[in-house]
């Protein structure tokens, strides 16, 4: 029996051994991990190039790089080869350098220009130039999660092959071929997860999933530094990192893009194509049998080093704002790359030991493998993309209509940025020149556009202002719905011709310059509207100063030098009563941040209206108050949420916003805030004795703001007097007789909301709702949150439309039950506010079209009087006690 138990251990040894063996090989130690681990072995290497470990260190593999030195090493390459060029193209919000290695042969370093105009004419439907000559591009990119690091790590072996390695085909590969290697797509992130990672490593390797190394705080390396997914950012461009790498993009066209990323680690290794039936429409069939190409070169790299992967089972390349997905909209093969993740240096997995060396050499090999297969089918790759772009003309040409019409209101940012967004994806837009009328709405010169479809860049404009409802297939990965022009509330329709009306022959290329505001003497003080998307900053920035300002929260005419002017409700006025600072003094300010924000300002010049109604000292016309805001993160808070608000106030508002994390809440002098803010997230560390103490304060005069889990929560709780829609309420839409087990991924998928776009109708009566100018609101809905109507009048402030979906795939069952549902609640409770979003008002920070509405529950708050039904009988009490 001892001899039996000893065989058998043995071989379970040695087949635990085999397997490490085979999954990991030499990368396993760590320690004494060489470049030799990495490198193809029938290669030579060029010694006068410096290597990795003689820049960093420590051979790739034994600690995460930071970022500084990530460069530092790209630069170094850049002094040693002559096939490198080194280039800053912008900075991230944390002021780290993004920086593009450009690398071609030593014959071509001084003429990467030349090669970049012969390479963008094969995209130019109007030349007919022979694209099998042309060069060659290839985009890698790498890491745009900061935490999934074997990208950027890989990134120091694929730079060190390209300038050191000897021989005939890396010539051949370099001849007529420019290689842009972006070796960080997200600095920040990158910068925090190194950190993180490093400083728990151990000399002694431990490979504890639980571990602290492996479990990143609530603030992992994904996200950048305003907390963002970036690569959810590559159509939307609200970040430096991405509108510096989409100029790079736009200015090369490349014929393939990678994109590195990391997943489960107990995953193996994914390379595209990915599930078929899963992307988007608009890309074409060739697009996937390239990629299928491309991955017979990276399944002979993997196997060839025994490294296990799988294809077309998971993800999908259907959003256009992914940095996989986004190519395919152009004319380029992207491909998206996923390592299972050592998330530290070594872990445990049901595969047995991972380690950062085996997955650094993964990602590794395929870069090569994406350099020769592209080199290989360069033809193929050179001719499809000269095809694409005037198959685009065609297809623009047969669309049932010529182009977009957009209009916006006088002067307002969102429009501004909106153009700002095409342009930048070389998506081209006219202004209209004279004033006309179409379908009933009017289109005025100067404030409205013609963006016409048969232009170069035709799949990706069709993707961008898409309003498809139908998919053939339901399950998404990530958004069924992006329409630009609905997230910026910019009002557009499809038209069939451009010849009834008047349009520029110049391209849109930037807003006219801001004439300046002429501040008059004035004995009463100047006026400014809340229609402007930046009035909430201007406010902010006077406040900051100490300028009074007062709010109307009703329409008010007024006179001025001009003659008499109307201001719709939400009016802002800076007095020159009541100022702690010489008038002098508030004139210039006021002058200086009105100007900087483009909004016109009115002189007025008596303190009596023209007609029926207000007056300026009206005593319905209140101080603003100033607003000093917490919100709650940490732990069961949504990061991403929390991150989009953080920025919206940081650089929309320039309003400082406390952040404070939930196991602090009741350490915390809430006493200093005017304002909490609750985004989306589980709140159930949060005691009964957090409940009280947040009761309290809002109880004595404190405004809470819940968004989609934050709500429910503050409803759960009895704060928030809005009844969520049960969830038995949707199940009741999806019978499940008769269902078989292969119906389970679309059962689920239907009773998903994947990420649409819904029509909500505001009441432009309340204070919640001032600035804005219509009482129809596109939203993004990605959750089933969402309120009962309220029995009480004067608390819901808005509701979804009775047919709210505008774009993106909602299910039969969860359109019957969110129609007419109440989006927004507000109401009084004792001396404070209570304020309920059913969506995410920041989503991605690209819907300008309901962010204001945060700025709104912070500035205007104060004129909430609704009061919930059980609610009105004390708040009567109080009123008569008041009088």
């Amino acid at each position: 029996m001892q001899k039996w138990f000893m065989r058998v251990s043995a071989f379970l040894m040695l087949f635990t051994l085999g397997v490490s063996a085979h999954a990991y090989d030499g990368g396993r130690d760590i320690d004494n991990v060489t470049l030799d681990y990495y490198l193809p072995k029938n290669v030579s290497y060029d010694p006068s190039v410096p290597t990795p470990a003689e820049v960093l260190g420590h051979e790739v593999g034994q600690w995460h790089v930071r970022h500084d030195m990530l460069v530092r090493y790209m630069e170094v390459l850049a002094e040693h080869s002559d096939r490198f060029t080194i280039e800053e193209i912008g900075r991230t919000h944390e002021q780290r350098p993004l920086v593009i290695v450009k690398v071609s042969a030593a014959k071509n370093k001084d003429r990467l220009e030349e090669m970049r105009q012969a390479h963008l004419a094969v995209s130019d439907p109007s030349q007919n130039v022979d694209a099998a000559s042309a060069p060659l591009v290839i985009y890698a990119g790498f890491s745009v999660h900061g935490d999934e690091s074997s990208g950027s790590n890989a990134s120091l072996l694929t730079a060190y092959y390209l300038a050191a390695a000897q021989g005939e085909e890396i010539d051949a590969w370099l001849d007529n071929t420019v290689i842009l290697l972006d070796p960080s797509l997200n600095p920040d992130g990158l910068g925090r997860f190194a950190q993180w990672a490093n400083q728990f490593r151990s000399m002694t390797q431990g490979t504890d999933t639980q571990d602290v190394e492996h479990n990143q705080s609530w603030l992992r390396g994904r996200q950048n530094h305003y907390w963002f997914d970036l690569n959810r950012d590559w159509l939307l461009l609200q970040h430096p990192e991405s509108r510096a790498r989409i100029a790079v993009y736009q200015a090369w066209l490349p014929n393939v893009l990678t994109d590195h990323h990391e997943m489960g680690s107990s995953s193996t290794y994914f390379f595209q194509p990915g599930i078929p039936s899963r992307k988007n429409p608009d890309t074409p069939d060739e697009n996937v049998t390239f990629t299928e190409k491309l991955a017979e070169y990276h399944a002979e790299a993997l196997d060839e080093i025994n490294s296990l992967y799988y294809t077309e089972e998971s993800f999908d390349d259907f959003y256009y704002g992914k940095g996989s997905s986004y190519p395919d909209a152009q004319g380029t093969i992207g491909i998206l790359f996923e390592q299972a993740s050592s998330r530290g240096h070594v872990q445990d997995t049901v595969n047995g030991v991972i380690t950062f060396p085996f997955s650094v050499r993964n990602q590794f090999v395929t870069s090569l493998s994406t350099i020769r297969g592209a080199y290989e089918e360069r033809a193929g790759l050179l001719d499809f993309q000269q095809r694409f772009f005037k198959e685009n003309i065609e297809l623009a040409k047969a669309e049932r209509h010529d182009g977009f019409l957009l209009r916006a209101e006088q002067g307002d940012a969102r429009m501004t940025e909106l153009l700002n967004i095409l342009r930048q994806h070389r998506i081209d837009a006219y202004p209209v020149t004279d004033t006309f009328k179409h379908n009933g709405k009017t289109y005025s010169a100067g404030t409205s556009y013609y963006v016409p479809v048969v232009q170069r860049n035709y799949r990706l404009l069709k993707g961008a202002f898409s309003t498809r409802q139908d998919f053939p297939d339901n399950t998404f990965y990530d958004v069924s719905a992006w329409t630009l022009p609905m997230a910026f509330n910019v009002e557009f329709e499809a038209v069939r011709t451009s010849r009834r009306f008047k349009v520029s022959d110049q391209v849109w290329t930037g807003p006219e310059a801001f004439a300046g505001n002429n501040l008059g003497e004035t004995r009463v003080g100047y006026m400014f509207g809340w229609d402007h998307y930046f009035a909430p900053r201007l406010l902010t920035q006077l406040q900051q100063k100490g300028i009074h300002a007062r709010l109307a929260v009703d329409p008010v005419t007024v006179r001025t030098p001009e003659g008499t002017k109307a201001f719709e409700r939400g009016a802002v006025i800076v007095t020159r009563a009541y100022q702690s600072m010489p008038w002098a003094q508030v004139r210039e300010h006021l002058q200086a941040f009105a100007d900087s924000n483009e909004i016109e300002v009115a002189t007025l010049t008596s303190g009596l209206t023209p007609t029926t109604g207000m007056d300026i000292g009206s005593r319905s016309i209140d101080p603003a108050r100033t607003p000093s805001v917490l919100m709650l993160v940490g732990h069961g808070v949504n990061t991403q949420e929390a991150g989009e608000v953080w920025y919206y106030l940081d650089r929309h508002v320039n309003l400082p916003v406390s952040k404070v994390e939930l196991d602090r809440l009741s350490r915390t002098d809430l006493s200093r805030y005017t304002h909490i803010i609750m985004v989306n997230g589980r709140y159930s560390s949060l005691t009964e004795k957090h409940r009280n103490q947040l009761t309290s304060w809002i109880r004595n005069g404190g405004t809470i703001i819940g968004q989609k889990g934050g709500a429910v929560w503050l409803s759960e709780n009895n704060l928030l007097k809005a009844t969520p829609v049960a969830q038995s309420a949707f199940e009741e839409q999806f019978p499940t007789e008769g269902l078989s087990y292969g119906d389970r991924s679309d059962f689920f998928a239907q009773q998903r909301v994947a990420g649409a776009i819904f029509n909500a109708k505001l009441d432009l009566t309340h204070p919640l709702t001032v600035g804005y100018p219509r009482n129809e609101l596109p939203v993004f809905k990605n959750s089933t949150v969402a309120f009962e109507v309220n029995e009480a009048p004067f608390v819901d402030v808005a509701r979804y439309t009775e047919q709210p979906v505008l774009a993106g795939f909602t299910s039969e069952g969860n359109r019957a039950v969110l129609g007419g549902k109440s989006a927004i609640v507000a109401h009084r409770l004792g001396a404070g506010r209570v304020i309920g979003f059913a969506d995410n008002l920041n989503f991605r920070a690209f819907f300008w079209g309901t962010s204001k509405l945060l700025s709104n529950a912070i500035y205007w708050s104060q004129y909430v009087y609704g009061t919930a039904a059980d609610e009105e009988e004390e708040e009567a009490n109080e009123e008569a006690h008041s009088h």
